[in-house]
């Protein structure tokens, strides 16, 4: 009898533990969020090259403030959410992937002719 019980707090406690750990934000806003993240470091490190003075301005997390407040997420909650698919490679995977298709299209739309 001992051992159900043993058994069953074990499975009680560990899907509360997946529960914890679930992604906050949805994948469609998270690689638009990581996307632009990764542009604001892109146009930070070419800046910086040319204007050390940026640095010391630390205009990067200014960066990272401003997309966190236009796309209306937390810190925190970006921060869980990556931490989540990072322990997950498929879903990382996928995540990166679309992050990159998204920068195609991008660079598509800012070739084709008006």
């Amino acid at each position: 009898m001992k051992k159900l019980y043993l058994v069953i707090c074990i499975f009680v406690f560990s899907c509360q533990y997946k529960g914890n750990q679930e992604n906050r934000i949805p994948f469609d806003k998270m690689k638009v969020v990581l996307y632009q993240l990764m542009q604001a470091d892109e146009y930070y490190t070419r800046t910086l090259i040319l204007d050390s003075s940026v640095l010391k301005d630390k205009k990067n997390v200014q960066f990272y403030k401003q997309i966190f407040e236009m796309n209306k997420v937390d810190k925190d909650d970006f921060y869980a959410t990556l931490t989540y698919f990072q322990k997950r490679p498929t879903e990382f995977k996928a995540l990166m992937d679309s992050a990159y298709e998204l920068s195609k299209r991008e660079k598509l739309q800012l070739k084709l002719p008006k």
